[in-house]
């Protein structure tokens, strides 16, 4: 995240706001999150650019002489540059007490509190996640952004919860908005990614309703319309539904017809045959397309890890169902979308 400061926060004599912003500012020194440096200019440096945060109340009774130091080294050298794709692609908070701004203690728990992205299947799904964000990392225009998701979910920034199951989704979510971890900051927090179990391109199943329904706090046409499955930046939390059928389905059958050898030359003729949008619904079991001897669960995910192949292979698998994004200005695939809402929780 970018953070922001509003300097007249600084000036506060609240004991207990002071003591947050300080604790605060020893958070940022551990440089998970950017700092907006035109914000914070006039809190540490005067006119002649002297560092002065030291003479600060906030400085003087709640940091120890060896973390006033810390801030002091930290703030003098930061070099941390903020690009117009961070600003594009990052959440921006500014903390201060006016409307529209973070108050402290909400920004601590912010800056302090691990993402969650709320999954049906803990373990495969994060290797979905952690696959499609390796490859795109080399992505020329937006590869820095992903870069940044794949070092928070390998520091554990970011973790996945374990849903269980598609009807378990919401339940999961109502769980951690009501905790006090995520009270007041859940927006900026939690995302939800599911399935969408469609059988063709204009399926719906009845059973997401209700869990769609809760996300946008509003009822959704019959059928529902595309705005009806998209995310908006006034739902409840960030959220996605794939539009494949499962997470199976976004595998490049080079890949799967390299790690699967046990795939006949009639199976794989009977996969190259089916056009990119049979694809996308065909459900990969032993009844559909006689693939049974593939364990669906435990090896199609590990195929997103594998080195083998680039984000290209993604890339012309998802050519077919783009989707334009205005802070990216320009249409992207489905896999950069989930990557791209991802970034705004980190």
């Amino acid at each position: 995240m970018i953070i922001s400061f509003n300097s007249i926060i600084f000036q506060t004599q609240d004991i207990d706001i002071q003591s947050i912003l300080a604790d605060i500012l020893v958070e940022l020194l551990k440089d998970h999150h950017f700092i907006d440096p035109k914000s914070i200019c006039s809190i540490f440096f005067d006119n002649e650019n002297r560092y002065i945060f030291n003479e600060n109340n906030i400085s003087k009774l709640h940091l120890s002489k060896q973390k006033r130091q810390a801030v002091k080294d930290y703030i003098n050298n930061y070099r941390k540059p903020i690009t117009q794709l961070h600003r594009n692609h990052l959440t921006h908070l500014t903390i201060g007490n006016n409307l529209g701004e973070i108050y402290p203690i909400n920004a601590y728990k912010i800056i302090t509190e691990r993402s969650k992205i709320i999954v049906e299947n803990g373990i495969n799904d994060r290797k979905f996640i952690e696959g499609i964000c390796q490859r795109y990392s080399s992505n020329k225009t937006r590869g820095t952004i992903y870069k940044l998701i794949g070092i928070a979910i390998k520091k554990e920034i970011i973790e996945f919860d374990h849903a269980g199951g598609i009807m378990e989704i919401r339940k999961r979510i109502e769980y951690w908005i009501d905790s006090y971890r995520y009270d007041c900051i859940y927006k900026y927090k939690l995302m939800a990614i599911f399935d969408s179990d469609k059988t063709h391109i204009n399926d719906f199943k009845e059973k997401y309703r209700s869990l769609i329904e809760f996300l946008k706090n509003r009822c959704i046409s019959d059928p529902p319309i595309d705005c009806d499955l998209s995310y908006v930046n006034n739902d409840l939390i960030i959220w996605h539904i794939l539009y494949k059928r499962k997470i199976e389905n976004y595998i490049p059958l080079r890949i799967l017809f390299e790690k699967a050898p046990l795939i006949s030359q009639t199976q794989k003729n009977y996969l190259s045959n089916k056009s990119p949008d049979d694809l996308d619904f065909l459900e990969y079991n032993k009844e559909n397309n006689d693939i049974g001897q593939i364990n669906i669960k435990q090896e199609f995910p590990k195929m997103f890890l594998l080195s083998s192949f680039s984000y290209s292979e993604f890339e012309t698998r998802c050519e077919h169902h783009k989707i334009f994004l205005l802070e990216a200005n320009e249409s992207v695939s489905e896999l950069e979308q989930i990557l791209l809402k991802i970034a705004k929780i980190i």
